[in-house]
């Protein structure tokens, strides 16, 4: 992962360090009381949900496939290492020589040891609209996800990456995705996502097969393959990546 970190300014990044903020001040009153069981159940819950089925879910992308040294890419590097050594040192009290072991693999760190760490919790404060923003784009996660399994189920689709989604709807949901269609799409994993505003305010989604053809790179399926000579089969999003790292 490297050490050289930057500002955090993806929305994904935000939301994940948002609510790391929320469990380290859980886990700190939990402490405070002795209810170290209550500090287990916390980590374990976040550890499960947010960081890994939705958030390490979604950033395996752009940590693949992004130029090495992309401001989304290393926005995510960040978000990670904020992770990695608030984690780190949560667990120390109760775990101790596990946490230690893995505070020696993180890089950049000047303690030798994670008990020896000063721990300064993580204060991730979000502005409400993009608190509420992204609890839309939350929402139409749930409504999609079952779609795209049934999807998968009938042969639609293989993986999620095969699909194009349309989110039908109207109101404030569908403004905040028009607002971070590309950020929609991440969540949701698939290669295409459009809106179709029906002026009711049910929302449902709909698949179908994405169009163009599967990158051999990022696996997403593109428009743009066949447009460079010398990468024929990469999409341009990745043609430009190579031509980064050929670069360096």
């Amino acid at each position: 992962m490297g050490c050289r970190r930057g500002p955090v300014v993806g929305g994904l990044d935000r939301w994940i360090l948002g609510e790391f903020t929320k469990l380290e001040g859980e886990v700190i009153a939990a402490y405070d009381q002795y209810e170290f069981h209550v500090v287990y159940q916390k980590i374990s819950q976040f550890v499960a949900v947010e960081l890994s089925a939705v958030y390490h879910d979604v950033i395996k992308d752009r940590l693949y496939t992004d130029p090495a040294n992309s401001l989304r890419r290393r926005s995510t590097q960040t978000a990670l290492h904020r992770l990695v050594n608030g984690l780190c040192q949560m667990l120390a009290p109760i775990l101790a020589f596990t946490a230690d072991e893995a505070w020696e693999f993180v890089p950049g760190n000047t303690a030798a040891s994670v008990h020896a760490s000063v721990w300064r919790p993580t204060v991730f404060e979000r502005p409400e609209p993009e608190v509420s923003e992204w609890k839309n784009l939350f929402s139409l996660r749930q409504v999609s996800l079952p779609e795209l399994e049934k999807a998968r189920q009938a042969k639609t689709i293989g993986k999620s990456l095969e699909a194009r989604l349309i989110v039908n709807g109207s109101g404030q949901v569908l403004v905040d995705a028009k607002l971070h269609l590309d950020s929609l799409r991440e969540l949701l994993n698939v290669s295409q996502v459009s809106l179709s505003d029906t002026g009711n305010d049910t929302v449902f989604a709909s698949v179908s097969k994405a169009n163009g053809q599967k990158c051999e790179r990022c696996w997403h399926w593109e428009l743009d393959l066949g447009q460079n000579p010398e990468h024929p089969a990469i999409c341009g999003r990745c043609v430009e990546a190579v031509k980064q790292f050929k670069a360096a």
